[in-house]
């Protein structure tokens, strides 16, 4: 049975891990980009997807460090401690914040310059000829 979170934050794709790795290798993009300008904005918003794949996991690292503490039936104040003090998970998430709202943007600019593209149709020889 799934959690409630799980079924409120959309479906599970199963693609997450492997699509961070995917992120993390720094593939290019695969959009066909028809000027230098849509290409530039394409790897920048691979660039925001990369470091939002890097925040998230160092924050699912340290999800997994407490979820293996919570396991352990000896677990000691010490070991609380340790977790306790992870600073940098509060670090990987504000990057996270950070990076969202690049990619936000980045993506905003890349719809821009979409919009200003000629559209297929327009460019066919029957729409430019006249009868």
């Amino acid at each position: 049975m799934r959690r409630y979170s799980d079924t409120n934050d959309g479906g599970r794709t199963g693609r997450g891990r492997r699509a961070r790795d995917r992120l993390l290798r720094g593939e290019p993009p695969q959009a066909s980009a028809s000027s230098s300008e849509l290409s530039n904005l394409l790897y920048f918003v691979g660039d925001d997807l990369r470091e939002a794949a890097m925040a998230v996991g160092g924050i699912e690292a340290f999800l997994v460090a407490v979820e293996e503490l919570l396991a352990d039936p000896a677990v000691s104040a010490a070991a609380v401690g340790e977790l306790d003090s992870y600073a940098q998970v509060n670090e990987r998430i504000e990057r996270l914040g950070d990076s969202m709202d690049s990619l936000c943007r980045s993506l905003y600019r890349l719809r821009r310059a979409l919009d200003r593209q000629p559209d297929a149709a327009d460019q066919t020889p029957a729409a430019s000829s006249t009868a």
